[in-house]
């Protein structure tokens, strides 16, 4: 835990997560919540800025947060001492002679594009472009997804160099879709109090996030099978290497947010949506908004994990070394 390099990777995931995911909850979960509900400008008027701040924040700080990576990265590949990484053209070298230095590039093009369109996308203005969206959502979709290439899944030949990179990409924009839509949830929740409108709103957004809760955590479950069958190649490697053990760590604080989501579906949801009273209504939001930070904790807890992963061997890799020790 004393690598530099896991603390750098878990604020650029985070940070990229949550970009992502604050673009697909503005044009999925919160302005169609706002047009429903036309008349509860206040929480609109609130949340928009908010959430606004937390894009920009996120994306600004996946920008910064991609230097270190790079640099540790590049010192990483060239084995070089620290006065020489700066020198002898190795940083050039790393940028457009490697794959992940492509990848690194093209990340940061797509950054930059993604900013140009979160002006007019963040602005003050409810009603937006269905292009500015389209293009936004895809951009978002792009920055994130393109992190599959700066992992375990780059590298593969044969039918595993295309279905694990697929994999991996559909398992990260689906994590975005669900973990990075947490926060913006709950801020929307903790906006919509008091009056009618505000309810309102507040019950359309639930409805629609766990719609699309359900879409996220399927391609996140079918997807997960993929990379690990991949990455782990079998039942005793989760239990012999450290890989595998961290990885049915990220597991199990998985299961436990699809129970927390579950209970938010199956119990909070209808009584908010269908409550017989303000009591109940109310009673039912303060549970969601709680629910919902939890999981937005066990979703940090587990980017933390996947940033170990990230410069851990894979449980496969662990295995095999292992089988030509005891050969030998």
């Amino acid at each position: 835990m004393n690598d530099p390099l896991i603390y750098v990777r878990a604020i650029h995931l985070a940070a990229t997560i949550t970009v992502t995911g604050v673009a697909f909850f503005i044009v999925f979960i919160a302005e169609p919540a706002f047009r429903r509900a036309e008349s509860g400008a206040r929480v609109a008027v609130l949340v928009r800025p908010r959430l606004a701040w937390i894009a920009w924040t996120s994306l600004a700080l996946t920008v910064v947060s991609g230097v270190p990576w790079f640099v540790l990265v590049a010192q990483s590949m060239s084995d070089q001492p620290w006065p020489e990484v700066f020198s002898h053209g190795i940083l050039r070298t790393v940028l457009l002679h490697t794959g992940f230095g492509r990848d690194w590039l093209e990340r940061l093009v797509v950054a930059g594009l993604l900013a140009a369109m979160f002006v007019p996308f963040l602005s003050a203005q409810p009603v937006k472009s269905v292009w500015i969206n389209v293009i936004v959502v895809a951009l978002a979709a792009g920055l994130v997804g393109a992190l599959a290439w700066a992992g375990h899944a780059a590298g593969g030949a044969g039918v595993e160099g295309i279905v694990h990179p697929v994999a991996d990409v559909l398992h990260l924009v689906a994590a975005a879709a669900w973990a990075g839509t947490l926060l913006p949830l709950a801020l929307l929740l903790s906006g919509a109090r008091g009056e009618a409108a505000s309810v309102a709103i507040a019950r359309v957004a639930t409805l629609r996030f766990s719609n699309f809760g359900i879409a996220s955590v399927g391609t996140i479950l079918v997807t997960g099978v993929i990379n690990t069958w991949y990455l782990v190649g079998g039942i005793p490697a989760l239990t012999d290497t450290d890989y595998g053990r961290l990885l049915l760590i990220k597991v199990a604080l998985f299961v436990a947010m699809i129970a927390i989501a579950t209970v938010n579906r199956v119990w909070l949801t209808p009584r908010l949506v269908h409550g017989a009273g303000a009591s109940v209504v109310h009673d039912a939001w303060r549970q969601l908004r709680r629910n919902t930070v939890i999981e937005a904790a066990a979703g940090a807890i587990i980017i933390a994990i996947v940033a170990v992963l990230g410069v851990t061997p894979p449980a496969v890799h662990e295995g095999l070394i292992s089988h030509a020790h005891h050969s030998h």
